[in-house]
C-alpha cells in the first residue's frame, strides 16, 4: 500500500456545511436541519476557520441554559479553534486521533489552510466495517461453508453477520490483547440514566441528556415507548422553533425504537448498528425495563484503547477497494476528483456471482395478522422501507 493511498482523503470527508460566526444558532439549526446535517463548520470575517458547532452543543449549550436560539449568535457557543487534519495527513492517524480525543467530528483542510471536509467517527467506523466484510478471505473453505450454513438457517442478514464475525472478531482479540468483548451491561454499571416521562417538557428532558451527554429514552408504565437524541431537538425543536417548556418529548420523540439485551457483546452491538446505521441503542431487560442507551462511541472506548484500534484501522486501509474516489470541497469552490485507474482482467469464480455478492440487506419481518400501523412503525424505527 502506497502511502498516498493512505491519507485522509480516503476516507471520503463529509462535504463541509459552512456558517457565519454572526449566523444565529436558530439559523445554523434549521441549515443543519434542511441539509439533515449533525454540525456545521463556522468561519470568519476573513472566510478561515472560527469553530465548529454539533447538534450535541446545541443541547448542552443552548437549550440547557435557556439561551434564545433565534438572537444567540453561534460564535458564542460553537468549540473555537478545533484541532483539525490535513487532507494529506495519514488516514489511520486521523482516526486514533478522533479514538483518543473522543472527537465524533473532526475537520479537514487542504494545504492552504481552508476546510474542504468533515470526518465523522461513526461514518468511518461503519466504512472500515465494510471494507473488512469485502477482504474476508475468500480461500477459506470453512469460513465459506459457514457463512452458507448460516444462511441456510437465517438468511442473508445472519450471513452478513457472520462475516463480520469472522473478521472483526479475530481481529479485536489481537489488537485488545485476547480480552473478552465486554457487555452492555458492563458500559452502563454506574452511568445516570437518561429516562423522561411522555408528559416531560423539551427545557426538562435537554437538561437531562445535556448533564450526561446521551439521548433521552421515554417510558412509559415501565416500558420504552420513544427516544430523543440530540439531532431531534436540533432538528424538530430548534429548527421548527417550538417553545421548549410548552412542548412535550412525546410529541417529537422516534417512537417504538429498537433496543438490545444488556447482555449483548460490544462487538454484537456493533455489529447491529453497523447493519442498522444506527447511532445509538436503548438497552432493556428481557421484562422490558429500562437500563439505559450506549452509543457508537461507547462501544468504541469500551473495544480497547487507541492502540488497539490503530491496527483494526490500518487492516481496513490496507483492503484494495477500487471503487474509492475522493470528493473535495473547497469552502471557496467544489471540485470533484476521482482517481485513475488501469483496467484489469480478472478472473472470476462462478462462486463468487452469487447473490451472496450483492449483500443482501437483513430482512425486516412482519406476521401477516400485522396491522399496516404496525409494520409502518416497525419499518420507520428501523428506517426501512419494506417488510417481508
Amino acid at each position: 500500500v502506497k502511502m498516498a493511498d493512505t491519507t485522509v482523503l480516503k476516507l471520503r470527508p463529509k462535504a463541509p456545511m459552512i456558517c457565519h460566526s454572526s449566523d444565529t444558532v436558530l439559523g445554523v439549526s434549521q441549515m443543519l436541519a434542511s441539509k439533515r446535517g449533525d454540525a456545521a463548520i463556522i468561519t470568519d470575517s476573513s472566510g478561515g476557520l472560527a469553530g465548529i458547532i454539533t447538534d450535541t452543543d446545541v443541547t448542552r449549550r443552548v437549550v440547557a441554559k435557556k439561551l434564545p436560539p433565534s438572537s444567540t449568535r453561534v460564535s458564542d457557543v460553537m468549540t473555537a479553534n478545533p484541532t483539525c487534519v490535513s487532507s494529506s495527513d495519514s488516514a489511520t492517524d486521523a482516526l486514533v486521533t478522533m479514538v483518543e480525543n473522543h472527537f465524533r467530528h473532526l475537520p479537514v483542510t487542504d494545504d492552504n489552510g481552508a476546510v474542504v471536509g468533515v470526518l465523522d467517527i461513526a461514518k468511518c467506523l461503519n466504512d472500515a466495517i465494510t471494507k473488512l466484510e469485502h477482504s474476508k478471505d475468500k480461500s477459506s473453505s470453512a469460513a465459506e461453508d459457514a457463512v452458507k450454513h448460516v444462511v441456510s438457517l437465517k438468511g442473508a442478514g445472519g450471513a452478513q453477520a457472520a462475516a463480520l464475525q469472522h473478521l472483526l472478531g479475530p481481529l479485536l482479540s489481537q489488537a485488545f490483547a485476547g480480552q473478552s468483548s465486554p457487555t452492555l451491561r458492563t458500559i452502563l454499571a454506574g452511568k445516570p440514566s437518561t429516562i423522561a416521562s411522555p408528559f416531560s417538557n423539551l427545557h426538562e428532558v435537554g437538561l437531562m441528556m445535556a448533564e450526561a451527554r446521551k439521548s433521552a429514552l421515554v417510558v412509559e408504565g415501565g416500558k420504552l415507548i420513544g427516544i430523543f437524541g440530540f439531532k431531534d431537538m436540533m432538528s424538530r425543536a430548534i429548527a421548527k422553533e417550538l417553545p421548549l417548556e410548552l412542548t412535550s418529548v412525546s410529541s417529537v420523540m422516534t417512537p417504538n425504537p429498537e433496543s438490545v439485551s444488556p447482555d449483548t457483546t460490544v462487538l454484537e452491538a456493533l455489529q447491529i448498528m453497523h447493519d442498522n446505521r444506527f447511532l445509538t441503542l436503548p438497552v432493556c431487560e428481557d421484562n422490558g425495563r429500562v437500563l439505559g442507551v450506549v452509543d457508537v462511541m461507547d462501544c468504541v472506548y469500551a473495544s480497547g484503547g487507541a492502540d488497539g484500534w490503530r491496527s483494526i484501522f490500518a487492516s481496513a486501509m490496507e483492503c484494495d477497494d477500487i471503487t474509492d474516489t475522493a470528493s473535495v470541497h473547497s469552502t471557496h469552490k467544489s471540485v470533484k476528483s476521482v482517481k485513475s485507474m488501469k483496467s484489469t482482467t480478472r478472473s472470476v469464480k462462478m462462486a463468487d456471482t452469487t447473490v451472496l455478492k450483492l449483500r443482501p440487506k437483513a430482512p425486516m419481518i412482519c406476521h401477516s395478522s400485522d396491522t399496516v400501523l404496525g409494520v409502518s412503525q416497525m419499518l420507520a424505527s428501523k428506517r426501512g422501507d419494506a417488510a417481508i
